[in-house]
């Protein structure tokens, strides 16, 4: 046998196993580097749903993932193995082998979801010598690393009443959820549509409730099937027959759902509807009323951001100027310093301090405006302010040339926004929190966080981790998906947009 990773031995399927330990990919895979992430973000961005496929560049896509895969992003490894696979006009190449080396890279990695590829690969024969068998293997592999889509996948094959091995599903129920509630509690839609429906089994009040709980996670996850699910539930579908999870038509909720679903079918569990309850809250809630615009169901629903400030600094003029999202040394990284009596060594920026050579850095006293300036070799250091300051008793320490900074937090943010995949609002002038156990104090979205230390914070401090909350509510529990975290460890931040009054008493409109 080869030692290629696609030829990796691994134990044998078993759908009959005990148990099942859950892990998270998340705190699996190794840190992506921001630039990389930057480019693979432009890459989605570019491959976008509501432009024809022919009017995509591919090119432009093929080589931004290749840019970030080289960079050892696994997501954009993982993508360029399917760009490489598919028909895109403007692909470069379309080598399965290529493909294969890219997915046994992120392998290398330790990355669950390339397993799960990988079982893909096996399973179509793309893989020489793959088959069922080896597979399932790589699919047990995924899973027991944390790969949520392999956590889904065999959810549903274990969740069978009984075992058929003809038909690729057995009867191993109490993993098939915990397969699913694991996958779910990483964000992963699609696996609340056949949880729900485990769930809903017994067909009993609780257990219809249950099920109709899930499937609303489900679409705020992004899970198409659970949004058109609850459009055919509402519009009466299995009324008369005694197992809807809803207890009455509602063709108003139905309509909504059937355009959420139809919105999402299109991102493909790109977009996330965390703030789902804004605009289609479950029953006995009111409906807030609409437009009928299906951006303005969508938009209302999506994860928001408060609007950007301008960047600090930027109107400084002259030498003192510094490019946007540029950034210079500090005077602790500063390699060498002159004195003010002679012309400037090297081009760059420098920063003028006084004090005895003897001093400690952070003990200097700024001789000019305390910011660095940027200066050009053979020119002459401008001179103090202070007429007391003579020019040989100014330290002036290099700081070299400006830098790019890598992408930050509000670069990802403003390019999320610019997608069109969470919307900006207003910063609050006061803005509040309340602890997870506290009843909510105010109308309207609210984002969740746990400390950076706690040991689920990878998990839960996602930037979709939102909700719509009414004011006197209880706020989500990170149970109710499955996540282990106390009330007591999350922190709520008030966000604002809340529905505006329609001057009917507990009517309200869809505001943005």
């Amino acid at each position: 046998m080869s030692d290629l990773p696609r030829y990796e031995k691994l134990p044998l399927f078993d759908p009959h196993r005990k148990d099942f330990a859950c892990l998270y990919q998340a705190q699996q895979v190794p840190p992506l580097d921001a630039q990389s992430e930057q480019w693979f973000q432009q890459a989605l961005a570019l491959d976008d749903p509501n432009i024809p496929v022919g009017n995509v560049d591919y090119a432009k896509v093929y080589y931004l993932y290749r840019q970030a895969a080289e960079r050892n992003n696994w997501k954009a490894m993982l993508n360029l193995a399917s760009l490489i696979l598919s028909n895109r006009a403007g692909v470069p190449e379309h080598d399965p082998e290529a493909a294969i080396r890219w997915v046994e890279k992120a392998m290398k990695l330790g990355i669950p979801d390339a397993y799960d590829r990988m079982g893909i690969y096996h399973q179509n024969g793309l893989v020489k010598g793959g088959d069922a068998t080896s597979a399932y293997a790589f699919f047990q592999r995924a899973a027991d690393m944390g790969s949520p889509s392999a956590m889904t996948f065999l959810g549903e094959k274990l969740a069978g009443t009984y075992d058929d091995p003809e038909g690729e599903f057995w009867g191993n129920l109490p993993v098939a959820t915990q397969m699913l509630e694991c996958a779910m509690a990483q964000g992963y839609g699609p696996a609340a549509f056949k949880l729900g429906y485990i769930y809903k089994r017994p067909n009993t009040p609780d257990a219809k409730e249950k099920a109709l709980r899930v499937f609303q996670e489900g679409v705020k996850l992004g899970c198409e099937k659970c949004a058109n699910k609850l459009s055919v539930e509402f519009d009466g579908a299995y009324l008369t027959d005694g197992t809807s999870v809803v207890k009455a038509i509602d063709k108003a909720r139905a309509e909504r759902y059937g355009k959420i679903g139809d919105f999402l079918k299109l991102y493909d569990g790109r977009v996330k509807l965390p703030n789902l309850d804004k605009v289609l809250p479950l029953p006995p809630a009111p409906l807030p009323k609409w437009d009928g615009n299906m951006k303005t169901l969508t938009d209302a629903a999506k994860a928001v951001t408060p609007q950007s400030k301008a960047q600090q600094g930027a109107a400084l003029e002259g030498r003192e100027f510094i490019p946007p999202r540029h950034v210079v040394l500090s005077l602790e990284q500063s390699a060498f310093s002159v004195t003010g009596d002679q012309s400037v060594p090297r081009d760059g920026y420098w920063l003028a301090l006084y004090g005895p050579a003897s001093t400690p850095k952070d003990r200097l006293i700024p001789a000019r405006g305390n910011r660095p300036e940027r200066y050009l070799t053979g020119e002459r250091f401008d001179a103090s302010p202070f007429a007391w300051l003579n020019a040989d008793q100014v330290q002036w320490h290099y700081l070299g040339e400006a830098s790019a900074l890598p992408p930050q937090r509000e670069d990802f943010l403003k390019h999320m926004v610019e997608t069109g995949l969470i919307r900006e609002v207003p910063e609050l002038t006061r803005p509040f929190q309340r602890d997870g156990y506290e009843i909510c104090a105010k109308t309207g979205i609210w984002e969740a966080r746990v400390a950076a230390d706690h040991p689920l914070a990878s998990i839960y401090n996602r930037w979709d981790q939102q909700a719509f909350v009414e004011e006197g509510s209880a706020f989500p529990r990170a149970s109710e998906r499955f996540v282990d975290i106390a009330p007591e460890s999350v922190r709520w931040t008030y966000l604002g947009s809340p529905n505006a009054d329609t001057g009917v008493p507990g009517r309200r409109e869809i505001a943005l």
